[in-house]
């Protein structure tokens, strides 16, 4: 099995159980931390206090906290409008995700810290990053990369946190190649 993951919070525990049972062939990380908050040991990562107010602006006023959200997710993108554009035609399309649940995931971001289990994944390893990841900084990513010696970085200069929407058929390219690699036992 090859898994293509985010920074979900549940995916990690699931990745390190497949991995011990070995049914993980392979795993593929975009915009990825291991914690996603700073700590006296972990600099890579956004302050508690911006997380807090962004929760109390969540549960104040939803709908113009995650238009917000999108004007941040793309900062630093050289294609920020199109995609912000994009984004935000797609947030009035649809009904707002309940806001409760979306509370809990960010508990989760705040509370989660990753690293000391990162140990038990041994699988090779695609990590792929956007050079300015305003929400997962890219050091972040080299930490990673460095932890893993079965890692292998893509930083997608000019992206922000979706770098498979900036340059798409590069990472088509890039997951069917690491899909296609044999497996390494």
């Amino acid at each position: 099995m090859r898994l293509v993951a985010g920074r979900h919070a549940g995916a990690p525990g699931r990745l390190a159980r497949c991995a011990r049972r070995q049914t993980l062939r392979g795993l593929i990380l975009v915009g990825s931390t291991p914690r996603f908050t700073q700590g006296v040991d972990w600099p890579h990562a956004q302050p508690e206090s911006l997380l807090d107010t962004f929760i109390a602006a969540l549960a104040t006023d939803a709908a113009v906290t995650l238009q917000r959200f999108i004007a941040l997710l793309n900062q630093g993108d050289t294609q920020a409008r199109a995609l912000g554009r994009t984004f935000l035609k797609q947030l009035h399309a649809d009904p707002l995700p309940d806001t409760a649940t979306l509370l809990v995931g960010l508990g989760w971001l705040r509370d989660v810290d990753l690293r000391q289990q990162l140990a038990a994944i041994d699988v090779p390893t695609l990590l792929v990053h956007g050079e300015h990841d305003p929400l997962m900084p890219l050091h972040a990513a080299l930490w990673l990369n460095e932890q893993w010696p079965n890692a292998q970085l893509e930083v997608f200069s000019g992206a922000a946190h979706a770098p498979f929407l900036n340059d798409p058929e590069r990472f088509a390219r890039l997951i069917a190649d690491f899909f296609h690699a044999p497996a390494i036992h």
